[in-house]
């Protein structure tokens, strides 16, 4: 902790000995069994850390990750920069990436350090701006308990070396006295919570859940105002504890580099065997865990009624499915009431499965509640007789934000999946859904998220785009998010979609 930085000159010399030629051989790499239980992140960083040349590349990642720090502050003298320039083109304006194993620098614009890894064979980027480290065997960046933390190390030594060079004032006693004269807490902390998750080893299941949270104004303003305060709260393996911690670093941070929710992944992993590992999950799975978990450990789950609970999870998703069924010999109808979180829409078409044109959002849910009759014969309660009888479902009651997902994944005999385009809008009104599709009044809602999933079923990759507060869209692949537009996010193939109700009248 007491380790000073040195001057710009030293800064450039660093720079070259990332990586210095003892390392420039690829890393030895150890077998699955020697890996460390309590390693976080891709296989090509736990193999790293249980093999020879662990203790040489940390130390490398340590020397990298003080000049990308050393280049945040304003003060470094323009010279200093030079240091991220890419070898080949000379591109410093984006991200470049620090070789880990030798002294190359790469960017990432005209894909000159995944060139210099084909050609070399070595594993491991530290990006230039953030010092996040990138792994590209596995095209993203990566997260590592142990790397994390010479990142934090690296972090507070460099915040208090810049405190040690600033100079004193005739008013300043000292730091806190100056903190308190010249600053002051704002209100709001205006950040825009615009930020990716670090993939920690088949983890974007669980990112674009989480983005779905952030970007959800119902959940996010419970939790921006107090809904739920992790300081207070004793429960242990608390899941509404970890979300509020990840709302404090999105809105309360002006980071906006990726986030590894380490603490929510080995919680999940507590509390839901089934999520332990790192084999794919499937989202809207982990969702309904999610959703599940965060009623579980509210701490305002006071009932309003013996049917609803007060719970943010219950105020926000929570809607209800009418059941008619209708006996042919006496019309008498049977109506049964139950709650929902979301709707599962079936992509293919029951009454012809061979018909293989992919349907619109619209025409799925026209198919959901439309009568059907059930293979079974039902015994009517009115006239007493077994007959067969016709089944509909209709919406009683909407939710606030409405969840669909798209039935891609079919497990019967064979798993499968649907992978076309189904066609959707920014906005859906659900009125012809209801109970009342005569009323003059109309349930309108508007697109706010998409989950897309990319590849094949068991070995596949999760995506999602977001609409922020004030109505841009944006592309998340895990720690990469990029700028995006309505008509990009029409052209996706979505398998969530979440609607924010608009209006009602």
């Amino acid at each position: 902790m007491n380790r000073q930085h040195g001057g710009h000159k030293n800064v450039i010399t660093r720079a070259e000995s990332v990586g210095a030629p003892s390392v420039a051989t690829t890393f030895g790499i150890c077998r699955d069994d020697e890996l460390a239980p309590q390693s976080i992140g891709c296989i090509h960083v736990k193999q790293l850390l249980s093999s020879s040349s662990k203790d040489i590349a940390l130390r490398s990642y340590r020397q990298a990750v003080r000049v990308a720090l050393e280049l945040q502050h304003k003060d470094t003298d323009l010279s200093a920069f030079q240091v991220r320039r890419c070898r080949k083109c000379s591109e410093m304006l984006t991200t470049t990436f620090f070789c880990l194993q030798c002294p190359f620098v790469g960017c990432r614009k005209n894909r000159h350090a995944e060139a210099h890894h084909k050609e070399t064979g070595h594993i491991f980027g530290v990006d230039s701006r953030s010092g996040n480290l990138y792994c590209f065997y596995c095209r993203d960046y990566v997260f590592n308990y142990m790397i994390e933390h010479i990142k934090s190390e690296c972090m507070d030594n460099s915040f208090a070396s810049k405190l040690r060079k600033r100079p004193q004032t005739s008013d300043q006693t000292d730091d806190k006295q100056l903190l308190e004269k010249r600053s002051r807490i704002p209100p709001c902390p205006a950040q825009s919570g615009l930020r990716g998750f670090l993939n920690m080893g088949a983890t974007c299941f669980m990112s674009v859940i989480l983005q779905s949270l952030v970007h959800n104004p119902i959940v996010r303003n419970d939790f921006l105002s107090g809904g739920h305060n992790s300081k207070q709260c004793e429960r242990e393996n608390c899941l509404n504890c970890c979300l509020d911690d990840i709302f404090t670093e999105f809105f309360a941070s002006p980071s906006t580099t990726g986030f590894g929710p380490a603490q929510l992944l080995t919680t999940a992993w507590r509390t839901q065997r089934s999520l332990a590992g790192y084999s794919e999950q499937d989202a809207h799975e982990f969702l309904q865990f999610i959703l599940d978990q965060l009623h579980g450990t509210s701490t305002n789950i006071a009932r309003i009624d013996s049917n609803v609970c007060s719970c943010i999870v219950h105020r926000t998703f929570r809607g209800h499915l009418q059941s008619n069924i209708t006996c042919p010999n006496c019309s008498n109808v049977t109506e049964t009431v139950d709650p929902f979180m979301d709707l599962s829409l079936e992509i293919k078409d029951r009454k012809d499965p061979s018909n293989s044109k992919m349907p619109s959002l619209q025409k799925c849910l026209e198919r959901f509640t439309s009568p059907e009759k059930l293979e079974t014969k039902y015994m009517c309660s009115f006239c007493s007789t077994r007959q067969e009888v016709t089944k509909q479902l209709k919406i009683k009651q909407l939710p606030v934000v409405l969840t669909i997902q798209l039935k891609r994944f079919e497990h019967s005999l064979k798993s499968n999946k649907i992978d076309g385009h189904i066609p959707f809008s920014m906005e859906i009104d659900m009125t012809p859904f209801t109970t009342r599709p005569s009323s003059k009044r109309r349930y309108l809602y508007d697109l706010f998220g998409v989950v897309c999933h990319t590849g094949k079923i068991n070995t596949g990759h999760y995506t999602c785009s977001m609409k922020t507060r004030d109505g841009q869209w944006f592309y998340f692949d895990d720690a990469m998010v990029t700028v995006s537009n309505e008509k990009e996010v029409l052209a996706s193939r979505a398998y969530l979609l979440f609607y924010i109700v608009r209006t009602i009248h």
